[in-house]
């Protein structure tokens, strides 16, 4: 099972998944997706729009696809990002993912007003980062990593803050889980059970203490619970090889 991992805004999906192949069976192959203007790709333009990012994204899932199954895991925008990219490679390229796996992103549907930080002056954006805990204090207080950071950041809240669904009817068919911080302000579990809507497979809402950044600090029942839902798609997959002989 090929995992391609999908990171939060301004994150580096290396460094925010690099203890997930520890954590994980060998059976299961952790493939952190790098977006444009970060990391390895840091000379790159970062893309203010979902569609832009998911256009990045498409071929280089496809390149690296076998034959075999893979599923997507994102965190926050990752997880946004997550949910598109699986319906492009489902509906546009007849490559469905085995599983979906979103974290810490309301539903797309969900009631709520959109977010406008990315439109915030530089000041009063560093004390919304600030706000979300998400940036180490010694990265804030760095003004010449901030001047880096910031256009990142910005363009990701920029894509964030401006998604809106369309065509709502193109639903996925494989599994859904969905993973909540109880204590998340940003993506409070009430804004995540109409994921349910989003596939006509099965649904599964998880929920793990912590704040919006619980995949830090509850990696380890975080990933326990992604092998538990991996592992029942190898079942699945399995039967169905046993059925077919």
């Amino acid at each position: 099972m090929r995992l391609f991992c999908l990171p939060y805004a301004g994150g580096s999906a290396p460094r925010v998944y690099r203890g997930w192949t520890a954590l994980l069976p060998d059976s299961v192959d952790v493939r952190p997706l790098e977006l444009p203007g970060r990391g390895a790709r840091m000379a790159q333009t970062p893309c203010t729009s979902v569609d832009a990012l998911v256009d990045d994204l498409v071929p280089t899932v496809l390149a690296a696809l076998d034959g075999g199954p893979y599923a997507l895991f994102g965190h926050s925008l990752g997880g946004l990002l997550a949910f598109e990219l699986a319906r492009r490679l489902e509906h546009v390229h007849g490559r469905p993912p085995a599983h979906l796996l979103v974290s810490a992103f309301e539903a797309p549907d969900a009631p709520t007003e959109p977010d406008r930080d990315h439109l915030l002056p530089d000041d009063a954006f560093r004390a919304r980062l600030r706000e979300l805990a998400g940036t180490p204090q010694e990265v804030l207080d760095n003004d010449d990593l901030m001047d880096l950071l910031i256009p990142v950041l910005r363009a990701d809240f920029t894509a964030s803050n401006t998604y809106r669904l369309t065509s709502p009817w193109l639903t996925l068919t494989c599994p859904l889980t969905v993973f909540g911080g109880l204590d998340d302000p940003e993506a409070p579990p009430h804004t995540l059970r109409a994921w349910r809507h989003r596939t006509s497979g099965h649904f599964r809402l998880h929920l793990l203490p912590g704040d919006h950044f619980f995949l830090h600090t509850e990696s380890v029942p975080l990933t326990g619970a992604v092998r538990a839902a991996l592992a029942a798609d190898e079942a699945a997959v399995d039967r169905r090889r046993e059925r077919r002989a």
